[in-house]
């Protein structure tokens, strides 16, 4: 979403609206190739590196801009389409000799990449997960309010409603093991099959 606003002349004569976060749909090499802008900081160009393999450089990142691309990262200010002229972008790159600030470059290493991946996949499972929650909760049936079962409540021994002293609650581990033992004594099939 690209934003637009007026410059407004203090007596009020309005000027022509601008667009100043609209992407660059052209490539200006002599400024840093991310940004297209320019700052005190100062330009990096691999291509001027005294090592033997120059271009890994341009290879890496453009590999890396990619991947950020595909995972919808990049910033809607920076379209990867205006680096690439038609051989590829990593090409594109060490024909024109293209520079970076440093930190231009930091906001798109290995680590931020793979950091990146790791959330994308981790959102991915998630929305997986909602959806098989989802399916599985369309299966289950549950009984409608109509349908409530109304319980008796009656004595757990002998099974007759509550009288005037009601109901006593009782609930310890040790409850369970005593009333059955109770219950074999007595011979009260009743009270162990409850």
């Amino acid at each position: 979403m690209s934003k637009s606003f007026k410059l407004v002349e203090p007596r009020g004569a309005e000027a022509a609206p601008s667009t100043s976060a609209q992407p660059a749909t052209e490539t200006d090499w002599s400024l840093c190739f991310i940004c297209q802008e320019t700052t005190p900081e100062s330009l990096t160009s691999p291509s001027q590196n005294t090592r033997q393999d120059k271009g890994s450089s341009y290879s890496i990142l453009a590999g890396h801009l990619r991947r950020f691309n595909e995972l919808g990262l990049l910033p809607n200010s920076f379209l990867l389409s205006r680096l690439d002229e038609g051989s590829g972008v990593e090409a594109a790159l060490s024909a024109n000799n293209a520079r970076y600030h440093k930190t231009c470059r930091l906001r798109y290493n290995k680590t931020k990449l793979d950091r990146a991946e790791k959330r994308h996949l981790k959102i991915g499972a998630d929305e997986e997960e909602e959806v098989v929650a989802r399916k599985r909760a369309r299966y289950l049936s549950r009984p409608s309010s109509t349908e409530t079962k109304y319980q008796e409540v009656k004595c757990f021994f002998c099974g007759e409603a509550p009288g005037s002293a009601g109901l006593h609650e009782a609930a310890t581990f040790q409850l369970d093991s005593r009333v059955r033992s109770c219950a074999l004594i007595l011979d009260g099939m009743d009270l162990l099959t409850q």
